[in-house]
């Protein structure tokens, strides 16, 4: 017999041996247990859905952490400095919040943005103005010294502040001032009755709004640079001069320590410079002889004028052969004559103008402007003596109402002629048809003699 075969039933023998004696011990016990108490069924309850194993993600790359810089991570807030006292109690603060008082102009010319120190003003078309409107109106000869606090970036042009009452409410009165200190701060102290353009009773109203032109481009063809802006801070109006000229702001700003200087633009010398070179244009067919005018400086407005004289407002110009013809359209019509180059205007004071006139119920009006002035308020009222004759117009620069005491120093830049003065009528209302100048020519003169021989450039027939 084989190893293997004793092996199996040496296993099975101790099998049988085990089962044996289990059986043994049941019987023992001499009693059946009982079967446990039959409990309600439990409820089958569903089993959970199965899911997606979750994906497994891969664990973010370890980076090293940042080295630190010097630079904090955000800036202290900015402190507004302790107020001063302004000495009024009247007056528009415009720092952080100056768009609640300061309203643009309804053309959209002035740019509006709020700044930390005050409403930074910025040119989007020509002539920006903003306004500021009191809805308390003061007396206005009570409250005639007004002061404002303002950091120009130029000061190659004059500002400009109008304002309208309730006796006047045009809006014209009107006075210029020069930035001193552009890139730094500066108070402009003004004295309201000693503007220009004012009614007889423009001060005996109250105030009812003012007008800033932060710079004055009425002479500009083109739109005022970005470089061209204004922080106004505050503008107070007050009862004494001498507060108004101790007026510093409200607020003591701190200085930038970041702020590039601006240097002064450079005001014109007002030195000589070369004569214009206006010549008398090609001859119109069938034009006369020419006269000994007695001058080589003048404008030839025969053939082609409209090239010499460019329309400023409410003006129609057409050219005739013997000149051009000033027709209104609207309200305050006038035309500019541009000098390139210019000339002194203290040597050539001296204008004649030979025209003719439709009609003579109204003065004509020239102003100029020159390098040493360039607000172009000098004006001179002249008559019509012969309408719907040729005549000649003499006048003297000299003469002119508003101007001062600099205007003739500098080289004349720019003349206005209004052939009609309207300014009293509405400006709802145009002046009519038969309010028509013709021009032929402006000559100026260094010697009076001289313009008052002045016969025109032509022996028209």
């Amino acid at each position: 017999m084989k190893k293997s075969s004793v092996r199996i039933i040496a296993l099975a023998a101790a099998l049988v041996l085990s089962l044996l004696s289990a059986c043994g011990t049941a019987n023992d016990a001499g009693e059946a247990t009982k079967a446990p108490a039959v409990t309600d069924v439990a409820t089958v309850t569903d089993a959970p859905a199965v899911t997606d194993a979750p994906s497994i993600t891969e664990a973010p790359a370890v980076t090293e952490a940042p080295a630190p810089t010097d630079v904090p991570a955000t800036k202290a807030p900015a402190v507004t400095p302790a107020p001063k006292d302004p000495g009024t109690d009247k007056f528009f603060d415009f720092s952080e919040y100056g768009e609640d008082i300061m309203v643009p102009d309804p053309n959209g010319a002035a740019g509006l943005e709020n700044y930390e120190e005050g409403m930074v003003i910025f040119p989007q078309a020509s002539d920006p103005y903003v306004w500021i409107l009191l809805e308390e109106p003061l007396p206005a000869s009570e409250y005639r010294y007004v002061a404002f606090r303002v950091l120009a970036n130029k000061n190659d042009k004059n500002g400009q502040v109008r304002f309208a009452t309730s006796t006047d409410d045009r809006g014209w009165a009107m006075l210029s001032f020069k930035y001193e200190t552009p890139g730094s701060w500066e108070t402009i102290v003004l004295d309201l009755g000693g503007a220009a353009f004012l009614n007889e009773d423009t001060m005996d109203g109250d105030i009812v709004r003012v007008r800033i032109d932060p710079y004055d481009d009425e002479f500009d063809e083109e739109l005022l640079s970005d470089e061209y802006t204004l922080i106004v801070e505050s503008f107070a109006l007050f009862t004494d001069p001498e507060k108004a000229r101790a007026y510093q702001g409200l607020y003591a700003w701190p200085e930038d320590p970041d702020k590039t200087p601006v240097p002064a633009t450079a005001t014109p010398d007002g030195g000589a410079t070369p004569a214009p070179t206006h010549k008398p244009t090609s001859r119109p067919d069938g034009a006369p002889e020419f006269n000994d005018i007695g001058t080589e400086y003048y404008f030839d407005f025969t053939q082609y004028g409209n090239d010499e004289m460019t329309v400023g407002n409410g003006l129609t110009i057409d050219q005739e052969k013997d000149g051009i013809l000033l027709t209104p359209e609207a309200w305050d019509p006038y035309g500019w004559i541009t000098f390139d180059p210019r000339i002194s205007a203290s040597e050539y004071r001296y204008v004649a103008i030979k025209v003719k006139a439709s009609v003579n119920d109204r003065q004509g009006q020239l102003r100029y402007v020159t390098t040493s002035d360039g607000r172009g308020w000098a004006m001179i009222p002249f008559n019509y003596e012969t309408p719907g004759q040729w005549e000649v117009i003499v006048l003297d620069l000299s003469e002119a109402n508003y101007m001062e005491a600099t205007t003739l120093n500098g080289d004349l830049v720019r003349m206005r002629i209004d052939p009609y003065d309207d300014e009293a009528d509405p400006q709802s209302e145009t002046l009519s048809p038969d309010h028509t100048v013709l021009i032929e020519s402006v000559a100026l003169f260094n010697d009076r003699a001289k313009a008052e021989a002045y016969a025109g450039l032509y022996k028209w027939n």
